[in-house]
């Protein structure tokens, strides 16, 4: 029987299944290729339009296999090529699930989604920056060459000793590594105040107080001199260690939709992100239908301490 033919092969089983093909015959039903597998069973070809009209005459049910004089009729299992290309219409989704598995992997391989730190990821934020100069995103095409850019900017971070960037499947790979000990910079000259306020406490443990506590001052002014004063009158020049904590106010006018945005903006305002305590706020609503804030807060400031 040729491979690709619209026949089915059919097995036929009975006692003396022969006279089945008299059945039919006269049902109309063509037979092909008719061999007798053994004294019970035939193996024949019908067309497959005439498949379901075999099997309403010979249906393959329990009650059938009680009569020594009834047949019954199956399906032969299929061989060769028609046999896989069964197989293959069957598994059509899982291949083509396959195949688009394989082309989404091939095309999202030049993009990078994610970036994954070895090492250390405190400068994670350093990091980002360095990558988005050297003009490499996240869900984006991955754009390579650059990479010893990207090193030089985080190797000049003191204390990092370090660096390696490469990709590796859809992640950036960035591997820092830090000094065991870390270079400190000291900071020269004056402490200057950052904020207007009155000093609370001072600590020097190198230079010269310039500020009383309780005194007032202006942002801007000197806290403690880089200097201490000898016995003979003269003045050595030193590295300042102090630390000097504040309190401060501040009041201002918002033109915004609510009390929070209001204090935001005063927040913001202030100028000072770390060391700040919020001692007590307050905020109400002019005849303007403007907000008045009012703030205090005391900061501290350091150098080298």
């Amino acid at each position: 029987m040729p491979v690709f033919s619209v026949k089915e092969r059919l097995y036929i089983e009975g006692l003396m299944p022969e006279r089945a093909l008299l059945r039919l015959r006269r049902a109309g039903i063509p037979v092909f290729d008719v061999k007798k597998t053994d004294k019970t069973t035939l193996l024949v070809s019908v067309e497959r339009k005439d498949v379901e009209k075999v099997f309403a005459i010979y249906p393959n049910v329990c009650y059938n296999t009680t009569k020594k004089a009834s047949f019954t009729a199956r399906r032969a299992p299929k061989k060769g090529l028609a046999k896989w290309l069964s197989t293959a219409k069957k598994r059509v989704g899982l291949l083509l699930g396959g195949l688009l598995f394989i082309g989404l992997t091939a095309f999202f391989d030049g993009f990078v989604c994610g970036v994954d730190f070895v090492g250390t990821d405190v400068y994670a934020r350093e990091t980002y920056a360095a990558l988005h100069e050297a003009n490499i995103r996240t869900f984006a095409p991955y754009r390579g060459g650059k990479e010893d850019m990207v090193c030089a900017k985080l190797l000049a971070i003191d204390g990092v000793e370090f660096c390696s960037v490469r990709k590796k499947g859809l992640r950036l790979v960035v591997e820092i590594r830090v000094a065991p000990f870390a270079k400190e910079t000291a900071q020269s000259g004056k402490l200057h105040a950052a904020q207007s306020g009155t000093i609370v406490s001072m600590t020097a443990l190198r230079g010269t107080p310039l500020k009383n506590v309780g005194d007032y001052v202006n942002a801007g002014e000197p806290l403690v001199g880089d200097w201490f004063s000898t016995e003979d009158g003269g003045q050595v020049r030193v590295q300042v260690i102090a630390r000097v904590r504040m309190a401060c106010a501040y009041e201002g006018e918002w033109a915004v939709k609510s009390e929070e945005e209001a204090f935001a903006a005063a927040y913001l305002a202030i100028g000072v992100a770390e060391n700040v305590t919020l001692k007590n706020r307050e905020i109400t609503t002019t005849e303007k239908g403007t907000f008045a804030v009012k703030i205090s807060y005391e900061v501290v400031q350091t150098m080298n301490f």
